[in-house]
């Protein structure tokens, strides 16, 4: 981790639009063709991650741990959804956020999610030893 390290409080913010490959019907055959769970928090840990890789030394990557998600309200095709994390506590090498996420019409979710940043190696290795 760079000496400059996350601080509580530092936000960052992602967004998509929502396409077919975001649907609940994907998941779920029957359900509605609206943005689905799975994606609302995929979205937020891509958002958390890339911005904390901006934090990583060489050799290092964060792995996402935890994540709770409120989704309440859907959105449909073509709508964006936008995602704020914010640092909730940064001790390395566990980070904690809070997330809101909000499409064009009106707030969407929101939740926690909990990274850590390890050795990329080290963690590699673990992997391959269970295949």
């Amino acid at each position: 981790m760079t000496s400059e390290g996350p601080k509580v409080g530092d936000e960052a913010e992602g967004s998509l639009v929502v396409g077919p490959e975001h649907f609940a019907s994907v998941i779920v055959d029957g359900t509605p063709d609206v943005f689905s769970t799975p994606s609302l928090g995929a979205l937020v840990e891509k958002t958390a991650a890339e911005w904390l890789h901006g934090f990583v030394e060489s050799g290092q990557t964060s792995v996402g741990a935890q994540i709770t998600i409120n989704h309440t309200a859907a959105t449909p095709e073509g709508k964006r959804v936008t995602v704020t994390v914010r640092v909730e506590e940064a001790e390395a090498p566990r980070y904690e956020f809070s997330w809101t996420a909000a499409d064009e019409a009106e707030p969407v979710g929101s939740g926690t999610h909990t990274r850590f940043v390890v050795d990329e190696a080290r963690f590699l290795s673990r992997v391959d030893r269970k295949r």
